[in-house]
């Protein structure tokens, strides 16, 4: 029976106690109704067998893209910031940007001197950015209101994220990755896969689906990464085993009919940032004899993370920076003032450039094929706790 979500409960992993009362708002944001459902890779192991000097030459440096830098020095253990987003629209809170906002924050970071990546390049340590900047990962959550629309001329609705995005890469061609779509295959609009109109309103499921798999192809061809947020935004805390594998691994099996036949999904975000009762389903499960695998599974909050290279960093668990009016700004000030908590790319995606005397921070299990470099001079990095702005 189609339903809309209302209530959440009163906690959830690592959320600040004023997120409590935002849950309400949150199940607003992200939920659509169900409806009917539409129909995995990355790895790294092992450790470096020596520290290097800065002095040492390793493999060839990424080339500069002529865009803003920060004239830091480099520093592969500071953290790095999981944007969240949800809908373009107003007036602005929690889980809703405005489209002025949204543009301010990719000027923002460009000209701070930040790149955009994805969670498989994390993952995978390919953060292939130049020297003096820092990744930052977007994540744009639901496949909701004001994300990617096409108009009827057939171009990219300048207003959506989606065209604010291609935009802003025109202009500035150094912002050159994409973002992180988290995307509901079988809810109710306007969480319907990005549509601009209730499924009823198409001429036939043909015309929805192709305009599906267009707004996909777009995604894929321009290096953005697609991630699956379950099938219609399920609450995997209340389900079964045997529910919580259907939401997940149906909702994949439904985001890769649109999808090239190789294209591996290896991040996951919960709805909610609620985990079902058997936590272990939300990395892998089978639905229907089909495995599934997350690879990378994301929280709904908790705040920037520490750095892949990190030995605390948990793939399985990645906390992620909602923001809010003023967070972003609030936590660019922060990094302004302590650039120690920040990660600064050496350019060399090949090594891993640390503070002096903090090579033994690296996990040197999960990244055997890099090089770890020590550079003198370096702001230490944070260890422990996380000393970074909420």
């Amino acid at each position: 029976m189609p339903h809309t979500l209302r209530t959440r409960p009163a906690t959830w992993r690592r959320v600040p106690v004023r997120t409590a009362l935002l849950f309400a708002t949150l199940l607003a944001a992200c939920g659509g109704e169900q409806g009917e459902a539409a129909k995995e890779e990355a790895s790294a192991s092992g450790a470096p067998d020596s520290v290097a000097t800065a002095a040492n030459a390793a493999a060839p440096a990424t080339q500069d893209d002529g865009g803003p830098k920060s004239n830091l020095q480099p520093n592969e253990l500071g953290r790095i910031m999981v944007l969240e987003y949800h809908r373009i629209g107003s007036p602005e809170g929690e889980w809703l940007r405005t489209a002025e906002n949204f543009r301010k924050d990719l000027q923002s970071l460009y000209e701070k001197g930040y790149r955009p990546v994805t969670m498989r390049q994390v993952l995978e340590g390919n953060i292939d950015i130049p020297a003096g900047t820092t990744p930052v990962v977007f994540t744009i959550d639901d496949s909701s209101q004001g994300q990617f629309y096409y108009r009827p001329d057939g171009t990219i609705d300048p207003n959506t994220m989606a065209g604010m995005w291609d935009a802003f890469q025109k202009k500035n061609p150094a912002w050159r990755n994409g973002a992180v779509w988290c995307v509901l295959p079988a809810a109710g609009h306007p969480s319907n896969f990005f549509s601009e109109k209730p499924d009823k309103q198409f001429a036939s499921r043909q015309e929805r689906e192709a305009n599906i798999k267009k707004k996909v192809q777009y995604l894929v061809d321009n290096r953005h990464e697609i991630c699956n947020h379950t099938l219609y935004h399920a609450r995997l805390d209340r389900a079964t085993d045997a529910q919580a594998q259907e939401y997940i691994g149906r909702g994949e099996d439904s985001i890769k009919v649109y999808l090239p036949a190789d294209y591996d999904i290896v991040t996951f975000a919960l709805p909610l940032g609620m985990w079902p009762k058997n936590r272990a389903l939300a990395w892998a499960g089978n639905w229907k004899g089909k495995p599934y695998e997350n690879k990378v599974v994301l929280e709904v909050s908790g705040g920037p993370n520490v750095s892949p290279f990190d030995k605390a960093w948990d793939p399985r668990s990645v906390d992620r920076f909602i923001v809010a009016p003023r967070a972003l700004e609030r936590q660019l000030e922060a990094y302004d003032k302590n650039p120690a908590n920040r990660y600064v790319s050496d350019g060399n995606p090949n090594v891993i450039s640390v503070p002096q005397g903090k090579a033994g921070q690296v996990d040197r299990n999960r990244w055997q094929g890099k090089e770890v470099r020590e550079v003198a001079g370096a702001a230490p990095a944070p260890a422990g706790g996380d000393t970074t702005t909420r």
